[in-house]
């Protein structure tokens, strides 16, 4: 008698009728069992198996009496039970530990695998993606998406994955696991580029069986294995298995997920304590791993299977209803209570940043919110790009221009004209603005849609550069020669993007190949690409990068004429900025002299990058909101009216009182609430404040500046944009 639980077999199957078609091949007479925890569970209607149970909901269940009745059925000597549900496994373990014939891995295996299982990927000579714990500071959550491009997942200890593609996505997708999982118990982990692996295995008693590796040649949306190749596995790997097994003395099926990159490294995903729901795939290829381990656990015989193929594919078929079963028309299948289960999540975490200078001798705000600028910070941060432009010998030469709208401050635009950069403006108003400010026409450089304006404008306009965004906007710059370089924006091929000439599609590129050809006379050529990087990720902006120059190589060979001048734009959050694009900047020069050797200058826009973090936003708890004994919520009267991009961007938050420093806000559960009436003024979301908040407390949020503070609007102060009052 072999029972099998978690037998569901929707788009997203479970393993019990791969696993019992298995036993079924090899044991045409064993007597088989579909357990499951609902009445719609499909499987229970597959005619594989001899007898159905139906248990209460897994949520209503009464786990002790349940465990004295498994214990009762494994008295039979031909009794096994192979569970095929994450939190029953885990369960199992626990409570019934010891039952040679209850086919599950113990709990010391339960610990080694549970997600993201580093002490598996050590043993298996695999690596395992970055991660933080959902509760990590928001900085470092922040950072992790960043440099892995904003392609990330959001997991659960046990099971449960959500693909997340940004900062705000992130904070929806933890609250969704938040709901079957404690907070403990989720984390956040880089998403690896790769080809999808697995292993999979049977053990007993601390000895593999027998392992096979999966080579996942289709995938559904669900992430669920439909064709896959199979074959043995390789000796050493199967020698690092057998001691793993051994070490946590397994005993059961046996998953092990990994991506294998181009540079053929091995990253650990996960590590399943149950055989896969394709798992007969490997059966109808030639080994049969759950037959194997029934085999081995009840010492009976079996005979090798016939190798039919090397590859195998999984369909859909129908099958009628058992008639003692019909299928209510109710509530999807319910089949498991993750909350009851234990939480043992490693967790990694960063230390505790230095608390800036300006902090010692902080005096409380008596007019709240307010901006606080720390006014030396942009002058170190412009030295120390000052240092590389210095350094850098090119070709091509490096120069500065200050984007206007990032913040348009006159303290900031005086300190690029005193080094003898550049401005670069997106509008006629900030065209006047720099012209007011003191930048010449000939250093500054016009970007964006409103370009085309300039090829209509009555006034002689000579700026020193002008991109268009369009194929249109260019042809009307070439006719016009508003700049001593004319160029265009290019819009990136993998990226979604409203922005430039698309040169990806081959009429477009043909159309812009055909204007160079027909204006030869254009002094210098220029081309320019802009992605911020702290949305796409520095690795996808590289990727981008090196397009744009392939395509610009392309255009330049086709039609005989050579750019001047390449832009690359701006966008780097400020820790990117210093710690991956300035020490690069030199073999991105080196890059573009190779590809495209008549490029003289080298265009860059550090704005975000130097005025971000010089500013705090300041704001006061005005009302402290708790249930029981905890603190769930907060609000400052401050609003997304004065941190615009707060849901984009990671604050590091002050928590002060009287002018003490009480430290900064961590991970956690709590959220800062603004004054807006907008279901949108959250300022933070997944925090937890150093000590239990009390009304007049300060707190200070950091990244205020940049965007911050040039995108800030007047709402719910009587101010209108265009009024005079």
């Amino acid at each position: 008698m072999i029972a099998l639980s978690g037998v569901n077999s929707d788009p997203d199957p479970l393993p019990g009728v791969s696993i019992a078609r298995s036993i079924r091949a090899a044991f045409p007479h064993a007597t088989l069992i579909a357990v499951d925890y609902s009445v719609r569970s499909s499987g229970l209607h597959h005619d594989v198996f001899n007898e159905i149970r139906v248990e209460p909901a897994w949520s209503d269940l009464d786990l002790d009496t349940y465990a004295r009745r498994i214990r009762e059925f494994l008295q039979h000597p031909s009794a096994c039970w192979i569970p095929g549900l994450d939190q029953e496994i885990a369960w199992l373990a626990r409570a019934l530990p010891g039952e040679p014939r209850l086919l599950v891995p113990g709990h010391i295996a339960q610990r080694a695998i549970r997600k993201p299982a580093e002490a598996a990927a050590v043993a298996l000579q695999m690596r395992v993606p970055d991660f933080h714990p959902a509760n990590a500071n928001g900085s470092d959550v922040h950072r992790l998406g960043r440099r892995s491009g904003w392609r990330l997942w959001v997991k659960g200890a046990c099971h449960g994955a959500r693909a997340v593609h940004s900062f705000e996505d992130l904070r929806r997708r933890v609250r969704e696991l938040h709901a079957e999982w404690p907070l403990d118990d989720i984390f956040i982990q880089s998403h690896i580029v790769g080809h999808e692996h697995a292993i999979a295995f049977a053990a007993s008693r601390g000895r593999l069986i027998e392992a096979v590796e999966i080579e996942k040649l289709t995938i559904t949306d669900l992430g669920k294995t439909w064709a896959a190749n199979v074959t043995p596995l390789a000796g050493d790997t199967r020698s690092r298995l057998a001691a793993f097994v051994h070490s946590v003395c397994w005993t059961g099926g046996g998953e092990i997920e990994f991506i294998r990159d181009e540079a053929g490294c091995d990253w650990l995903i996960d590590v399943n304590s149950r055989f896969p729901a394709y798992v007969h795939g490997a059966t109808v290829c030639g080994t049969n791993l759950p037959a194997a381990l029934v085999a081995d656990v009840l010492d009976c015989t079996l005979e090798r299977a016939e190798v039919r193929a090397g590859q195998f594919v999984r369909i859909v078929e129908e099958r009628a209803v058992r008639e003692a079963f019909p299928l209510p028309s109710i509530a999807p299948v319910v089949h498991a209570a993750a909350s009851r289960l234990g939480s043992d999540v490693p967790h990694r975490t960063s230390g505790v940043p230095p608390l800036p200078l300006f902090v010692h001798g902080w005096r409380p705000q008596l007019h709240t919110p307010y901006r606080y600028r720390e006014r030396d910070a942009p002058e170190r941060r412009l030295d120390d790009l000052a240092s590389v432009v210095a350094r850098s010998a090119g070709p091509p030469g490096l120069v500065p221009a200050l984007s206007i709208k990032t913040d348009p401050r006159r303290e900031l635009a005086t300190r690029f004209l005193r080094r003898g950069w550049w401005a670069e403006v997106i509008s006629a108003r900030e065209l006047e603005w720099a012209r007011l400010t003191g930048f010449s026409d000939s250093s500054i450089v016009f970007n964006g849609p409103a370009v085309a304006e300039l090829s209509r404008r009555s006034e002689t306009v000579r700026l020193g550069a002008a991109f268009a965004d369009s194929v249109e906007s260019f042809e009307g710059l070439l006719h016009a020669r508003p700049a001593d370089v004319i160029g265009f924006r290019v819009r990136p091929s993998q990226l979604p993007s409203r922005f430039g000439v698309d040169l990806s599609d081959v009429s477009v590129f043909t159309r812009v190949a055909h204007c160079l050809r027909h204006h030869r006379d254009v002094a210098r050529l220029g081309m320019h690409m802009h992605y911020a990087s702290d949305v796409c990720g520095p690795t996808r902006w590289l990727a981008f990068f090196d397009d744009v120059l392939k395509r610009a190589q392309a255009l330049s060979q086709e039609t005989g004429v050579g750019f001047s001048v390449v832009d690359i734009g701006g966008g780097w959050h400020p820790e990117d900025f210093d710690e991956l694009l300035l020490p690069s900047l030199a073999a991105r020069q080196a890059e573009i002299h190779l590809r495209l050797p008549t490029v003289r200058t080298l265009f860059l826009e550090p704005g975000k990058a130097i005025c971000n973090d010089t500013a705090w936003l300041v704001t006061r708890i005005i009302e402290v909101r708790a249930s029981s004994s905890t603190v769930q919520d907060v609000v400052v009267d401050g609003s997304i009216a004065d941190l615009p991009l707060a849901a984009e961007q990671a604050h590091q938050i002050l928590h002060l009182r009287d002018g003490r420093c009480l430290g900064w806000l961590g991970g956690g559960e709590q959220r800062i609430l603004g004054v807006l009436c907008m279901e949108a003024d959250i300022l933070a979301d997944g925090v937890s404040l150093p000590e239990r908040p009390l009304v007049g407390d300060e707190l200070l949020f950091s990244s205020a500046g940049g965007y911050n503070a040039s995108m800030a609007w007047h709402f719910a102060s009587g101010i209108s944009r265009d009024s005079d009052d």
